[in-house]
């Protein structure tokens, strides 16, 4: 996708609500949905971070596009249901829908505090730093001159070009074969190891600020932290519930969501608490209040797991063609290797285990693999054959 840089950074407005019906896809509609509103998450918190203003605006962009998709999606099922049954199978299209473009207006609620011009105080950038997927901005200099997304890529394992900066142009989700040219600025998300390769590379000091803080204001920060971890994770999850009929991964969204509830509600309480700027005690509510959207579309589709509706066709191949995908990989032996070295085969991240009957979210990377384990990873290219020391199956 490719948007002109405004030059003004005023809110957009509202448009009125038209539907216009073009001949697209059930499944290519799905797919480009789920992909953008995984970008617009990304983007609408590295803004956050940065007080990148023209990044939020590019949310704003993609809300307005997804709302037109969603319109047409409802369009086409209403046209491709036959009958009563084949309109119960292709329900949970719609609620997939529903729920991706709740995931995309809670991140155009954290771009509109940017775009509005409030800060995010030092608390809200130490927990968005020090998550397990971080980002960073970096500006292409002569070493990089000439080569493409692709080998940029290759050259730092797992990490993810979300955007790019090139003669005044945004764009945003760009193609592996984009040649970069010196000055092109880059957004890069990935795993902190990978991402902190790319910032030693261009001689950032990737600084956390949670350092200066006192151990109360830090506990808040890391609390932040684990509750945008569990948000993803729990819609993740969920999709993974969908798509594989996985009641046992649909329960456990459940429960992360009752934690996130509450958990939200006492963060609410202590930023109060230990924040004196209204400014940064706004911005943190307002990320808050979005994560806890995201964990309620998350229930929203693990809710009509567990109703036990078929599943459509259409909705396996939308998460086996999407840019960013989340696998999950059955362990039918013991392996004497970690869920660390797991990580470096796939170049991707464990975003959970289940183990014993129980679903674990961020695992100890320690944990070696066992026989009965299920690894659910997200990966941002294509997996490769998987050379293990024990029989696998991936999904």
């Amino acid at each position: 996708m490719v948007y002109s840089s405004r030059e003004d950074h005023e809110p957009m407005l509202d448009k009125p609500f038209v539907a216009k019906y073009k001949p697209i896809p059930i499944k290519t509609l799905l797919k480009n949905m789920q992909d953008e509103a995984s970008i617009a998450l990304d983007m609408s918190f590295y803004s956050l971070i940065y007080g990148d203003v023209d990044v939020a605006q590019e949310v704003e962009k993609i809300d307005e596009k997804v709302d037109e998709e969603f319109n047409l999606l409802a369009i086409q099922l209403m046209l491709a249901a036959r009958d009563p049954d084949d309109a119960e199978k292709l329900l949970p299209a719609l609620r997939l829908g529903i729920a991706i473009d709740q995931v995309v207006e809670a991140s155009s609620d954290i771009a509109i505090t940017v775009i509005k011009g409030y800060k995010a105080g030092s608390v809200v950038k130490a927990a968005l730093e020090i998550t397990e997927e971080i980002y960073l901005k970096v500006v292409i200099d002569e070493r990089y001159d000439g080569i493409t997304i692709e080998k940029f890529k290759e050259q730092f394992g797992a990490v993810d070009v979300i955007a790019v900066r090139s003669s005044g142009v945004l764009v945003v989700n760009p193609p592996d074969d984009l040649t970069l040219k010196k000055g092109d600025v880059l957004v890069v998300r990935g795993d902190r190891d990978d991402v902190m390769r790319v910032a030693k590379a261009f001689n950032i000091d990737l600084v956390i600020p949670s350092d200066q803080f006192s151990p109360e204001v830090k506990e808040v920060a890391s609390r932040l932290a684990l509750l945008k971890n569990l948000s993803e994770i729990a819609f993740d999850l969920a999709v993974y519930s969908l798509l594989y009929q996985d009641y046992i991964a649909a329960e456990e969204v459940l429960e992360l969501e009752s934690f996130i509830d509450d958990e939200s509600a006492k963060l609410e309480m202590e930023v109060m608490k230990h924040t004196k700027d209204p400014q940064e005690m706004y911005v943190a509510t307002v990320l808050i209040r979005s994560l806890e959207k995201v964990s309620d579309a998350a229930t929203n589709i693990a809710q009509l797991s567990l109703s036990k509706n078929e599943v459509h066709p259409i909705l396996r191949k939308i998460k086996e063609e999407s840019e960013e995908k989340v696998i999950v990989i059955l362990i039918k032996g013991d392996c004497d290797i970690t869920l660390k070295e797991l990580e470096d085969k796939i170049n991707g991240n464990v975003i959970a285990i289940y183990v014993e009957g129980t679903w674990i979210p961020l695992p100890n990377l320690g944990t070696k693999l066992k026989k009965g384990m299920k690894v659910l990873a997200k990966i941002y290219e294509e997996l490769e054959e998987l050379d293990l020391p024990c029989p696998v199956e991936v999904r």
